[in-house]
C-alpha cells in the first residue's frame, strides 16, 4: 500500500476518534515485504515471497487504553477500529496507566535506512547463491556428508505512527540473512554445526569465508570426549555469551521488575557484576547494521550503560513502566508489528570488549574449558532465579592452549553469579541480530564454574 494512502487512512482514524469519546488516539501502520528460499540436495526446496500490512489503532478513554487492528483500509474499517477499541477499553483489566506521547521538540521523526540493494534480492540471485553455497560446503571436505538446512531470507518494510498529540514518525530499512547447518561423519560418529551471516547486500556475502568458518566449527568437534566433574575456569565464547545474555536479558526490563519477575528490582545503583563487565545500549552504534534513533512510542533513544563496571546503572523503561516508577522513559518501548502491543526491548546492546586476544584469554586461564555451544536454553534455565543447567560443547585448555574438543558435559550455575565471576573480557567481538537491533559481545573468562562430566 502506498504510504500516503496509509497516512490518509490513519488521519481519518485520529480525526474520528473524539466522536467515539477518545481523549487521545494513535495509529500505527506497518508493511513487511519478505522473501525466503531454502536449498536441499542440490535443489530449491521451498520459496516464499510475501507482503503483509496492517493498521493498529489505540485510544485512551476514561483513563483506559483500547486497542484494535485490521488489514483492511476502507471506511468501514475506520468505524470497526474505533468501536472495537472502545469496547476493548471498557473491559481491559490493567491498573497501570498507558500513554500516548509526543515530544513537543521532536514531533516529526524520520529514519530511513534502506541500503539501495534490495532489488538485487530475487529468486535467481538467491538460488544462485544458495546452490553454490551448498555445493561449496559439500566439496570443502570429504567428511561433510550433507547440508541439512540452508536458507536465505530478506525483508524490508516501513513503520508509520501518527497520534493526536502531533507525533509523525516513520522508519524503514532492509536486511538479508544466510544460515546453513552441515553434517559430517567419521567412523560412524556424526557431528553438526551451523553458521549465520547478516547484511544488506547479497553481493557482499563471501562464500569462501562462510565455508571456512562453518568447517572450523564442524570439523573441530571430532575426537571430543568428556572431562572429569569439577570446578573449572571457563572461557565463555562470544556466541555462547550472546545466547546466555539474550535468554536472561528480560531481568533488566522494568516490566519484569514491576511484575516480580526479576531479582534486580530495586537494585539500580548497586554493584551486581564484576567490575570487568560493562554492558551498554548504543542505539546508533557505528558498527551496527541497524540504527535505532527513536522507539515505537516516539521517544528518542539514548546511549546508556546498563551495567557500568559492575554497577547496575539503569533498567529499561517504556512510557508505561516509567510512569509507574516515577521516572522518564529510556526509549525502550517497541512493537514488532502493527498487531503487537508496545513491549520493552533493547536496540544495539554492546558488551564492551577488553584488550586481550582469544589466545591471551587461553593463556590467562591456563587449564580450563572453552565453551562454544550452550544447549537447552529454553528448557534448562530459570529466568527468574537465574539458575541454569545446560549441556555444553567446547574445548579443553591446557597450559594456555586448546588441546582437544569436549562434549557430554553440563555446566550448572546462576546467571547473576556468572556476571559477578567475570575476570577478563576479550576483544573477539561478534554480533547477532536481536531485540530491536543487534547484540555485540566478545568472549569472557568466568571463574569457578561447576562442570559435570566423568566421575
Amino acid at each position: 500500500m502506498n504510504i500516503n494512502l496509509a497516512k490518509e487512512f490513519m488521519k481519518k482514524l485520529i480525526d474520528r476518534a473524539p466522536s467515539y469519546g477518545f481523549d487521545d488516539a494513535e495509529s500505527c501502520f506497518t508493511q513487511d515485504v519478505s522473501m525466503s528460499l531454502h536449498v536441499l540436495n542440490g535443489e530449491v526446496s521451498s520459496y516464499e515471497n510475501s507482503s503483509e500490512q496492517g493498521v493498529a489503532f489505540r485510544g485512551k478513554i476514561n483513563g483506559r487504553m483500547g486497542i484494535a487492528n485490521t488489514t483492511k483500509f476502507d471506511d468501514a474499517s475506520v468505524e470497526y477500529l474505533l468501536s472495537e477499541a472502545k469496547n476493548n477499553a471498557s473491559i481491559i483489566d490493567d491498573d497501570d496507566e498507558e500513554f500516548i506521547y509526543c515530544d513537543e521538540n521532536n514531533k516529526v521523526l524520520k529514519h530511513i535506512q534502506l541500503s539501495g540493494n534490495y532489488d538485487k534480492n530475487t529468486y535467481d540471485s538467491f538460488s544462485k547463491v544458495g546452490l553454490s553455497l551448498e555445493r561449496a560446503i559439500l566439496d570443502s571436505d570429504s567428511k561433510i556428508v550433507a547440508v541439512d538446512y540452508l536458507s536465505i531470507s530478506c525483508g524490508q518494510g516501513p513503520m508509520l505512527t501518527l497520534n493526536s498529540k502531533g507525533l509523525d514518525s516513520y522508519k524503514d530499512g532492509d536486511y538479508i540473512s544466510v544460515f546453513a547447518e552441515a553434517r559430517a561423519e567419521v567412523d560412524g560418529v556424526v557431528k553438526t554445526a551451523g553458521h549465520f551471516w547478516f547484511g544488506n547486500d547479497i553481493d557482499k556475502f563471501n562464500e569462501e569465508d562462510f565455508v571456512k568458518v562453518l568447517n572450523k566449527k564442524l570439523l573441530s568437534k571430532f575426537g571430543a570426549s568428556s572431562v572429569k566433574s569439577g570446578t573449572y575456569d571457563i572461557i565463555l565464547g562470544n556466541e555462547a555469551f550472546i545466547s546466555l545474555l539474550s535468554t536472561y536479558f528480560g531481568v533488566f526490563s522494568s516490566y519484569s521488575m514491576q511484575k516480580g519477575l526479576s531479582l534486580l528490582a530495586g537494585k539500580e545503583g548497586e554493584t551486581i557484576a564484576s567490575d570487568k563487565l560493562t554492558i551498554k545500549e548504543v542505539p546508533m552504534y557505528e558498527k551496527a547494521l541497524i540504527k535505532v534513533p527513536f522507539d515505537s512510542e516516539g521517544v528518542l533513544t539514548q546511549e546508556k550503560a546498563i551495567i557500568d563496571s559492575g554497577v547496575f546503572n539503569t533498567a529499561l523503561y517504556n512510557l508505561k513502566t516509567a510512569h509507574k516508577a516515577g521516572c522518564a522513559s529510556t526509549g525502550n518501548g517497541f512493537r514488532s508489528s502493527y498487531a503487537s502491543s508496545v513491549s520493552i526491548s533493547f536496540t544495539n546492546l554492546v558488551v564492551m570488549s577488553g584488550s586481550k586476544t582469544f589466545d591471551e584469554l587461553c593463556e590467562t586461564v591456563g587449564t580450563g574449558l572453552y565453551i562454544t555451544d550452550l544447549n537447552g536454553l529454553h528448557a534448562g534455565v530459570n529466568t527468574i532465579s537465574g539458575d541454569f543447567s545446560l549441556f555444553c560443547e567446547g574445548f579443553y585448555i591446557e597450559n594456555g592452549k586448546i588441546v582437544r574438543p569436549v562434549e557430554q558435559i553440563t555446566i550448572a550455575d546462576n546467571f547473576f553469579e556468572v556476571i559477578k565471576k567475570v575476570s577478563d573480557v576479550g576483544n573477539d567481538v561478534i554480533s547477532y541480530p536481536d531485540g530491536a537491533g543487534e547484540m555485540f559481545s566478545p568472549s569472557l573468562i568466568i571463574k569457578n564454574v561447576s562442570v559435570s562430566g566423568e566421575e
